[in-house]
């Protein structure tokens, strides 16, 4: 297998990716839909059996969800998930399918250097080699193994044609992702395409419309926000009014219309409030933590206005 055409490959069923997935707290209900999807998509018989079972048999529907190309996009903000749920929900997938699964995390290097053609063939070869590695199925005609091909930062990949200043090799890219996308539901391979985008809006229209299923992540809520500190802080003495004062702060304050990122809270707030207890050499407390609060800015907005609607 090429290397060059994949940043990472990663095999499940994995402790560590299942235990990562189980932290992504506050978007149950993203990551039940999505791992839903997921089986459908991969495995068609499973549909098939819920048909024959309250309809007695497979009704024009179900063929019709047959139809659907196997991508998904993952689109939102800044650190509000969407890599790290690209990267653990696998795991999930292949334990409820009893099977191996294998994550291609698609290299940037697939864009090439600008020689002619050149990025559409590296795709076609990128979709090419996961496919052989997916076509696999046990006696039942099952998957016996599942893949993911992940197209981190799709925005860059896959851009609107529209846009007059495109250069034809970028156009031709895309030409390539869509091609590749409608030649798994042909074959019918248990692969699936994840598009991660922070940029929504600037994905080719023939790309969101090929979507079997979109969802976008926003920032974390009130009650997210409390969920997540009351996990990561849940052996620091805090009362409720502390807890609710810290949920405060770290929301839209400031003049801001906007809070702190599920990132910004995991990997900024939270750490710079553990530097600055073993700086001044206390336990961490509330005070620690409303000082760290005072330190770290939550991430600007990345997507501009009107670049997709969330749901």
């Amino acid at each position: 297998m090429s290397t060059d055409l994949f940043s990472e490959v990663l095999n499940f069923p994995d402790p560590d990716a299942q235990q990562r997935f189980a932290a992504l707290v506050g978007v149950e209900e993203v990551k039940q839909r999505l791992v839903s999807e997921a089986l459908m998509l991969l495995d068609h018989q499973i549909v098939i059996t819920w048909s024959e079972r309250h309809h007695g048999n497979a009704i024009r529907a179900v063929n019709e969800l047959a139809t659907r190309p196997p991508l998904i996009i993952l689109a939102g903000d800044v650190g509000t998930g969407k890599t790290e749920l690209a990267e653990t929900f696998v795991d999930a997938v292949a334990r409820r399918m009893h099977v191996n699964g294998t994550l291609y995390t698609l290299s940037l290097a697939a864009r090439g250097e600008g020689a002619v053609g050149q990025m559409s063939t590296l795709i076609g070869n990128a979709f090419k080699i996961v496919a052989d590695e997916s076509r696999a199925s046990n006696h039942s005609g099952k998957p016996s193994k599942i893949s993911v091909l992940l197209v981190d930062e799709g925005d860059a990949l896959a851009q609107s044609r529209e846009l007059i200043q495109m250069h034809h090799e970028d156009r031709a890219g895309v030409n390539a992702l869509i091609k590749g996308i409608d030649g798994l539901k042909r074959h019918n391979t248990p692969l699936l395409v994840v598009l991660c985008t922070n940029r929504l809006g600037a994905l080719d229209p023939a790309v969101k419309r090929r979507a079997a299923y979109t969802v976008t992540l926003q920032r974390p809520n009130d009650t997210q926000r409390r969920l997540l500190l009351s996990e990561l802080l849940d052996d620091i003495a805090l009362t409720d009014n502390e807890l609710n004062h810290l949920v405060a702060l770290t929301g839209p304050v400031d003049g801001h219309d906007f809070g702190y990122t599920y990132s910004d809270l995991r990997q900024r707030l939270v750490p710079e409030a553990v530097i600055l207890g073993v700086t001044y050499n206390v336990p961490l407390s509330y005070q620690i933590l409303t000082e760290a609060v005072k330190r770290v800015s939550p991430t600007r907005p990345f997507a501009h206005k009107g670049e997709g609607k969330a749901i």
